[in-house]
């Protein structure tokens, strides 16, 4: 067993964790709505209703990336 003898782990500095925490929201806004976009567009094509599931895509993107921004600031300060 190992014992702490009174020193304490060094801690993440905080303007890395800033950073990581930053560079993590902006690639979950940018997939989740590049996909929507991408995936509207597609069911654009096959259904012809250009330009409403583009725009409904990109809205569901919107949504999918701020339930991922929560869950990513819950889990660095949470």
């Amino acid at each position: 067993m190992m014992q702490n003898n009174g020193e304490q782990k060094p801690k993440t500095s905080g303007v890395l964790q800033a950073m990581a925490v930053t560079a993590m929201i902006g690639a979950e806004m940018a997939v989740t709505v590049t996909l929507g976009f991408y995936g509207g567009r597609l069911l654009d094509r096959q259904l012809g209703t250009d330009p409403w599931m583009m725009v409904a895509g990109i809205l569901l993107g919107v949504a999918a990336g701020i339930w991922g921004i929560i869950n990513i600031v819950k889990r660095f300060f949470g």
